[in-house]
């Protein structure tokens, strides 16, 4: 019988096709839109992930995300390296700045300073020079992405020139020369991102300003990390967090701007269209072969029978049109790598989109088959 129902849904060709393009859309839009989402949401805490070594964050109890700072004293450094369980602990200088590199190209950046004698929270990848050359007063390393589009300045016969090591920049008005490039994440923002020495991140902003943004640390490898910020966080005027916490303090804010709605919207979307395009055409589909399932049922066909030929053919084109949709999806993913279009597609993204495809295909057999048991066998093989 499964044989009699592939071919029952291959002889309808035009509504064999049409359901496997229903579900290659909606597996294309919901696989593809979310993955866009889950990218963009990875690059908002671009600035935890690029510093690996910190397994624990320390900020102001004011402090929202990497984006609404409040400064901590630099007194704090202390009392976290004085916490039991804590391995080391290193400041973190975050602000906003104004960089004006060669040819007048003027960009708002993100400068990062990082301690000087431990250099912690410095580029972990580089692409040239050396992350040592920040102990030098004034050097700052640029990210790679930047250097190579909005940092580059244009040549006479109009082609660009890649900010490279040795080219001098200002920052706030203040004197700096380029040490390195750096690989980092792209952050969710495009501007430019620069790393400095604390103390050259000083001179930048303002000498007198002793205080800090945030405070790395690492603790030992026996100790817990909730029992150390519990054991931080018994001191007031400090927020001690671990570093998932930290990422879901930002993703949160992330939401906050409303890209879920938009993106939810394009997978909505996509979750209609399977239901609402796939589901009409295989029922159409099935109402053209209400005939046979009539003859199978006057010969004794059980409703066992139509239950495994229906569902059979539907899960057969789900599972065509979902190759289909997360073959696109993956190809396209691949196309945009490297560029600053956000694209992150981890297996749970698959299963999700797997799940949606299979409650499809179940919502358009379960219609036919209804139609098909419902219908009085007598009737169609009178007519």
């Amino acid at each position: 019988m499964l044989l009699v129902a592939l071919k029952m849904l291959i002889g309808h060709r035009a509504s064999f096709i049409g359901v496997i393009f229903g579900i290659f859309l909606a597996t294309l839009l919901i696989s593809q839109q979310s993955a866009i989402f889950l990218g963009l949401a990875s690059r908002s805490y671009r600035l935890v992930t690029d510093i690996p070594a910190a397994n624990l964050w320390v900020l102001d109890p004011a402090t929202e995300d990497d984006d609404k700072v409040r400064e901590l004293p630099e007194s704090a450094l202390d009392i976290v390296r004085s916490t039991p369980g804590i391995a080391w602990a290193a400041p973190l200088g975050l602000t906003r700045a104004s960089l004006v590199a060669s040819g007048g190209l003027y960009e708002i950046t993100q400068l990062i300073g990082v301690d000087g004698a431990t250099l912690i929270g410095a580029p972990t990848q580089m692409v040239s020079g050396s992350v040592r050359d920040l102990r030098r007063r004034g050097g700052v390393i640029v990210d790679v992405y930047s250097a190579n589009s909005v940092l580059a300045k244009k040549s006479p016969d109009g082609t660009q020139v890649p900010l490279a090591v040795g080219d001098e920049v200002e920052i706030n008005g203040h004197h700096a020369v380029v040490v390195g490039i750096s690989d980092i994440t792209r952050g969710f923002y495009p501007n430019p991102v620069v790393h400095t020495s604390l103390d050259s991140y000083r001179d930048f902003t303002n000498p007198q300003n002793t205080r800090i943004s945030f405070i790395i640390a690492g603790t030992a490898p026996d100790a817990v990390v909730s029992d150390v910020t519990t054991k931080i966080n018994t001191h007031s005027g400090v927020n001690a967090v671990a570093k998932e916490a930290f990422e879901w303090m930002i993703i949160s804010s992330f939401l906050k701007t409303g890209v879920l709605i938009n993106f939810g919207l394009s997978v909505a979307l996509g979750i209609i269209i399977g239901f609402s395009i796939a589901g009409q055409i295989f029922y159409i589909m099935t109402l053209d072969n209400l005939k046979y399932y009539a003859l199978i049922k006057a010969l004794g066909g059980s409703h066992t029978v139509i239950w495994k030929m229906i569902l059979s053919q539907s899960l057969l084109v789900g599972v065509i049109g979902f190759i289909l949709g997360i073959a696109v999806t993956e190809i396209w993913g691949s196309a945009i790598k490297g560029t600053a279009l956000a694209f992150f597609f981890p297996w749970q993204l698959l299963l999700f989109t797997g799940l949606i495809v299979l409650l499809i295909c179940l919502f358009a057999a379960g219609l036919s088959i209804h139609k098909v048991l419902q219908t009085d066998p007598k009737v169609l093989m009178g007519n």
